[in-house]
C-alpha cells in the first residue's frame, strides 16, 4: 500500500482508541467528540481497506489487523513524540505547573520543601493524592493528565519506569498521657491496647500486616482510617495507638503531644517509588521535575 494513500493523522486517533479500547475514552483523551473519533476510524478503515474494530458487547474489540498495526506503529509514534519533546528546550523561567500524584506522607514531606525552595523559577508543582486504584493511576499517567507519581510499591508494566525515591520506617505513636504505654511499647502491650487500623489507600490492606516480617495476631482495632494524620489526631485525644511513618511522626508527634515508639517486632521498610511513562523518559522538563524532587528530598536527610 502506498504511504500517500493513508492520512497519517488518522493513525494517532487509531492508537488512542486501541490503547483505551473505547471510542468514548479516546474522544475524552483527545479532547474531541465521540462522533468525530468514529468518523476518523471510518475514514482510516476505508483508506486501509481493512476492518480495525468490531462490536463486542457494549464496547469494541480490535481485530487481528488492528493489533498488528498498533504493535508496529506505536513505537514509531513514541519516537516521534520524544524527538519533538527534545526539540522544545525546557525553560525553568517559563510558567509551567507539574501535576504529581503522591501519598499522604509524601505530600506532607514534599510540599513544605517545594514552598521553601527559591530556585523553582516560573515552575510550580501541584501535589494530588493518588487515586484509589493502580489502573486509575497508570491511566492518568498514560493520558499525561499527571506528570509523575510517587507511591508505595512497584509497578511491573512495560510502558512505565520506576525508581526508588524514599525509604521510611513504620513506628507507633500514642498520647504522652497514655495510662499503659510509657517510653516503650512491648509486644504484650501492643496486643492489649486499642489501635487505629491504617489501610493502604490503593490496596485496602492493613499497613502493618503488609510490612511486618513476622505473622501478627489480631489486635484490638477501634477505628479504621486511610489517613495517618487523622489517626494521629485521634491518638492525641484518646488512649488509642496509631502507627505512622517515622518521617511524619518526627514532625507531627510533638504538635499532637504524642510519644514516638519502636514497634515490638521487625518490619520491612516503607518504600516510595517514582513512576512515570517511558515516553517522558528523556523529556527535559520531566527530567528537571524528577531531579528537583530528589534534590529537595536530599536536603531533608
Amino acid at each position: 500500500m502506498e504511504l500517500n494513500r493513508v492520512d497519517l493523522n488518522l493513525l494517532k486517533v487509531f492508537l488512542e482508541v486501541y490503547r483505551l479500547n473505547s471510542i468514548t475514552l479516546a474522544a475524552q483523551a483527545l479532547e474531541t467528540t465521540q462522533p468525530a473519533v468514529s468518523g476518523i476510524l471510518k475514514r482510516l478503515t476505508e483508506q486501509l481497506g481493512q476492518q480495525l474494530f468490531v462490536r463486542e458487547g457494549r464496547g469494541i474489540a480490535p481485530t487481528n489487523i488492528a493489533v498488528q498495526l498498533a504493535k508496529e506503529i506505536e513505537p514509531l509514534f513514541v519516537g516521534i513524540n520524544n524527538a519533538l519533546n527534545n526539540l522544545q528546550a525546557f525553560d525553568i523561567n517559563h510558567p509551567r505547573t507539574f501535576n504529581v500524584y503522591v501519598t499522604e506522607p509524601m505530600m506532607l514531606l514534599l510540599q513544605p520543601l517545594v514552598d521553601a525552595d527559591k530556585s523553582m523559577g516560573g515552575c510550580s508543582i501541584n501535589f494530588q493524592l493518588s487515586p484509589s486504584s493502580d489502573e486509575k493511576l497508570l491511566d492518568k499517567l498514560s493520558r499525561q493528565q499527571v506528570d509523575l507519581a510517587i507511591d508505595f510499591g512497584q509497578f511491573n508494566h512495560p510502558s512505565y519506569k520506576i525508581a526508588l525515591f524514599h525509604r521510611d520506617q513504620l513506628i507507633a505513636t500514642c498520647s504522652k498521657n497514655h495510662p499503659v504505654v510509657q517510653g516503650r511499647l512491648t509486644l504484650d502491650q501492643y496486643y492489649a491496647v486499642d489501635h487505629v487500623r491504617l489501610k493502604m489507600r490503593r490496596t485496602g490492606v492493613d499497613g502493618v500486616n503488609a510490612l511486618s516480617k513476622v505473622p501478627l495476631e489480631a489486635r484490638n482495632v477501634m477505628a479504621d482510617c486511610d489517613s495517618i494524620m487523622s489517626g494521629l489526631a485521634l491518638a492525641s485525644q484518646s488512649n488509642i495507638v496509631c502507627l505512622s511513618t517515622k518521617s511524619m511522626a518526627a514532625v507531627y508527634a510533638p504538635l499532637f503531644n504524642l510519644q514516638q515508639l519502636a514497634l515490638p517486632f521487625a518490619t520491612h521498610p516503607l518504600e516510595h517509588y517514582m513512576i512515570w511513562h517511558k515516553r517522558n523518559n528523556k523529556s527535559e522538563a520531566q527530567q528537571w521535575l524528577r531531579d528537583k524532587l530528589c534534590t529537595l528530598l536530599a536536603t531533608k536527610k
